[in-house]
Order: structure tokens, then sequence, then C-alpha cells
């Protein structure tokens, strides 16, 4: 088999439709246990959130490979190449090796398969299944692990942490999770461990509030931003952010590579997780914060000339923390914006937040399913007199954009129009798995 080989499977027989979507952790659960409990041959920190998870990860992950652990990471969605998802010690997956192990768990799938449909593992059961049995083949010590929706019924649920991190939660994926922050709190403090410590960056009350209640039903030390850790003086420069930490112990002057006041808060709860699990170490600390990179979140770059920002600010919350470094980090420059948003998220209230800043718009479609009805994005920026033109295919509309005089060109609103216009810049062209 080969690497396109394994992902039509993946992508054609197990995606929604074709497999009964059934949430919860009977189908993934026996799966691994085929397979051998791979998931229990590491230490796991796990980490849910409605936005930061991914950078938080990435964090952790950084910092715990600086101090000289052997890490595996496991990240979710990717941008452009399905080996994104997979990394052990800074390394991607390689695409002999992902065919070796989809063969070896696609061998326990089909035994699953003839138990009936009830059985049948989703995509994202069997992605979670490589992943961890990647992780025991590589003999890592360590595995930082992304939830990949919610928490509670996710298939990443399975696993026995020694810490469990919740960034934050706010309005997402709501027909699955629930309609309010409580039910939404409450799916993602499924993660929570009896006795295993849990760091979040979430304030609000009513969603603090469920995650307090759960931890002290399961007896987990919980640690909460701005109560038991701090982060102040921050320092707003692009690549060059510098902020004071305050836990355990007082780190000052620390420098992150990532932008955003909302990515200083990130790494506050990444520095926590690891004291509180006795990992931190400062030296490592410093150097992995001074260089972690988390592609297409808020990520600046110059292109042809011209000053590109790519942010995959794709829900309400997301939308705000892109406004609000936008505002820190290009007040008063003039900006031409490249947007997709997807049918289900809330556009009208991130077209609100957005608005102020763009000169002008060029509307595109991702490519998604779930963007059906693209266009009208840009008639909800027009309702706000913001300049907007529909152009269907990403690549045009960048190019587009990139000819209007502006300071900045902004790519935002999905993660898959920020993979798809970042693969053509880095890689020159659309891969052939992009296609599947």
């Amino acid at each position: 088999m080969k690497y396109l080989d394994a992902l039509r499977i993946l992508y054609n027989e197990r995606p929604h439709g074709k497999v009964k979507i059934e949430l919860g952790l009977k189908r993934i659960g026996e799966l691994l246990k085929l397979l051998g409990n791979p998931h229990k041959a590491y230490k796991v920190i796990h980490i849910t959130g409605t936005n930061g998870k991914g950078s938080t990860s990435r964090m952790i992950y950084g910092i715990l490979l600086a101090s000289g652990e052997r890490v595996g990471a496991f990240f979710s969605p990717h941008l452009y190449t399905f080996r994104e998802r997979m990394e052990v010690n800074g390394k991607r997956i390689t695409e002999e090796e992902l065919v070796e192990i989809f063969e070896n768990v696609l061998e326990k799938v089909k035994m699953l398969d003839k138990k009936g449909e009830d059985w049948m593992p989703s995509f994202f059961e069997v992605t979670t299944a490589m992943a961890f049995t990647y992780f025991k083949e590589k003999e890592v010590d360590w595995a930082v692990v992304e939830v990949g929706l919610g928490g509670r019924l996710d298939a990443t649920n399975v696993v026995n942490p020694v810490a469990s991190v919740i960034t934050t939660v706010d309005y997402d994926h709501m027909n699955i999770l629930g309609d309010t922050l409580e039910k939404i709190a409450f799916e993602k403090a499924g993660i929570i461990k009896k006795s295993v410590p849990v760091i979040t960056g979430e304030i609000k009350k009513q969603p603090l509030d469920v995650i307090k209640r759960i931890a002290n039903e399961r007896k987990s030390d919980l640690s909460i931003l701005d109560r038991d850790f701090f982060f102040c003086d921050a320092r707003l420069k692009l690549d060059e952010n510098v902020f004071n930490y305050r836990g355990k112990n007082f780190y000052g002057d620390l420098k992150l590579k990532l932008n955003g006041r909302h990515q200083i808060k990130n790494a506050s709860v990444a520095v926590r997780t690891l004291e509180m699990i006795d990992m931190i170490d400062e030296r490592a600390m410093r150097k992995a914060l001074k260089n972690v990179v988390n592609p297409g979140r808020f990520e600046v770059f110059e292109h042809g000339g011209k000053t590109i920002v790519m942010d995959g600010a794709h829900n309400e919350s997301g939308a705000a923390n892109l406004a609000m470094s936008l505002d820190d980090y290009f007040h008063g420059k003039t900006l031409v914006g490249v947007i997709g948003i997807l049918d289900d998220k809330a556009r009208e209230k991130m077209v609100e937040k957005l608005k102020h800043f763009f000169g002008k718009v060029y509307v595109t479609h991702p490519r998604s399913h779930r963007a059906a009805k693209w266009r009208e994005v840009c008639e909800m920026f027009k309702d706000r007199h913001v300049p907007c033109e529909s152009i269907e295919i990403p690549w045009t509309a960048f190019e587009k954009a990139i000819q209007d005089p502006s300071d900045a060109v902004v790519i935002a609103g999905s993660l898959y129009l920020v993979g798809e216009i970042r693969m053509m810049l880095f890689e020159g062209e659309v891969l052939e798995e992009w296609m599947i």
C-alpha cells in the first residue's frame, strides 16, 4: 500500500455518511484493546479547549523536547498534509511509517467492522489509534494529546493522563456540544480524571463554575488563571512578545514567538501545566517559548514585498482574538482581507468583529462541503459598508488581494482556507493528497 492509498481509505471509507458517527468511547476502547492498549505505554498530557488548545499543546510539547525528553504529539486538524497530525521529537511521521501503522490498525478495524455498523470505527477513531500506536512504537516517554472535539466523548478521552488542560470555553460546534457555555464546559471538563491535576485558562463564571464542580467531584487539584497563576507586563512586538509569569515560581521577561495577547495566556497555561507535574526546566522553557511556532495562527511573514497575516480564526472567539491582535500589531495600517467562513459558524458575529479593519475584502470559498453559502459572507460585509468582492478560488482571491494598495493582506475565517493558501505559498502547488 502507498501513502495516498492509505489516505483514500481513511477519507473515503471512514467519513460521515459511510460510518455511523456515534459519540462515545466504546469503539475506540475496543480498537485500542485489539492493538494492545498502546496509549498506556507512556505518560500523557491531555488538552482541550474551544480556542488555544493547538498552541498550548505545541508549547508544552516544545518545552518537554527542550528538556531532553522523548515526546510524541497528536494534533488536529492538519492544515494541508495528514502527516502534520503526528510528531515524535520534532519530526512528522514519514509516509512510509504512516502506511506501516495504518496497515496494522486497519487489520483490527476490519475485525470491528464485522461486528456491525455500531462497531465500525470513524475517521478520527482510526486516526487516534494510529497516533497512539505510533507513539508506542517510537518508545516515547511522553505524549501531548490534543482533543479532536469537545472532550467527554472524544476518542482521545481513553487516556489516563498525568495532567488535564482546558484552555478556554466558548461558543463553537453547538450542534454537538450544546448551546450554552455551561453545556460546552461540561463536555470539555469530561477529560478531568480522578485525582489528576487540571489547569485552565478559562475565567468566565458560568463555564468556570462547571469546571470547578467536576474537578471537586473527582478530587482533582484545579489551577485557575488569575487565581493560582498569573501573567503580567506584556509587551507586544511581532514574533518577539515579552511577559512575566508567576505561579509556583516567578519567571521574568519570557520571550514568546507566538503573536497575540491570547498566546501569552496560552503560554502561561502551558508553563503552569508543567509546574504542576514538576517538569519545568527554566532554560528549556525559555528556549521553547522563544522558538515555538503554530502555522496559520496569526502567522506573519513577507511575500512579494507584502506583509501577509494568516490566522485560522474560525469561530466567534477566534475572530475576537484576531481583531485584538490586528489592533495591537497593525493599528493604523491599511489592511485587505481574504476571508472564507463555513456556513455553520457564527458568520454575522465574526464579520461584525472584523469589519472595522479592512479597506477591502475578498470573500472566497473554503474547500469544504460546509461552505456552500460562502458568497453570503460578502453581502454581510457590504451590509456593514465594507467594499467586498466574491472570488471562488482562494488562490485567485489572494493574488488579487496582494495587488491592492495596503500595508498587509489578512487571510482568515477558516483553517481550510488558510491551509490551501499557505500550501501554495510554501509548497508551490496543491499537494495531491489535498485533492483526495
